[in-house]
């Protein structure tokens, strides 16, 4: 539970803004049970959320208990510091990692993420250096040209035309999003046609949807 953003749209706002009840895991507790699916046939440790960026500390410590060998599928929002990085560089065996915006402002006014960019962009290209790396975009309606194409120009020229992209339209107005009057709507059909033809123009060569 718990994440670093507040996005206005957040469709998991129960746990990401922590209204929910969880329950409490210890250390070791977690790391049994991780060994335990490791051990029945479980691919990898899926740290997710909310976002596992405030838990990053706790998440070190399960692994000191884990006996099995299971790789760490590290799924975020991408917004950490370069302590972060480090700590997690040669633990995160995937990134995953969400792209969801091409300028700060947008970032600022939609999730409440100070400067994004810079943050976003050291990272992808850290996660790509150190790891395997997922980028995930979820195409946000009104936002085409001021982010979705940013983000595929930079995927495109920065990290790779090959870099694996999941490019999703199931975008649905939950939470706070009618504080954003431009995303209180899914996304239109046109929309999502250019989203892919923008994709295919810039020559990305591993995009999934």
């Amino acid at each position: 539970m718990g994440c670093n953003f507040r996005c206005l749209h957040c469709q998991n706002w129960g746990i990401s803004q922590q209204i929910e009840r969880g329950d409490l895991y210890s250390e070791k507790e977690l790391a049994l049970l991780i060994d335990d699916a490791r051990r029945r046939g479980c691919r990898n440790q899926n740290w997710v959320g909310g976002d596992p960026i405030p838990h990053i500390p706790f998440w070190l410590r399960v692994l000191l208990h884990e006996k099995e060998n299971m790789p760490v599928f590290f799924n975020t929002n991408g917004h950490y510091s370069i302590e972060s990085s480090e700590l997690l560089r040669g633990v995160a065996d995937i990134y995953k990692i969400d792209f969801k915006y091409g300028n700060d402002r947008c970032a600022e006014r939609i999730s409440d993420a100070p400067r994004y960019w810079d943050v976003l962009t050291r990272n992808l290209k850290l996660a790509k250096k150190h790891g395997e790396l997922i980028i995930r975009i979820l195409v946000l309606p009104n936002h085409l040209d001021c982010c979705l194409s940013k983000i595929l120009e930079f995927i495109a020229k920065e990290l790779g035309r090959d870099t694996r992209v999941n490019l999703m339209d199931q975008y649905t107005p939950h939470w706070r999003a009618r504080e954003a009057p431009e995303i209180t709507r899914r996304l239109s059909h046109s929309e999502w046609k250019l989203a892919l033809q923008m994709a295919d123009s810039l020559g990305l060569s591993n995009v999934i949807t």
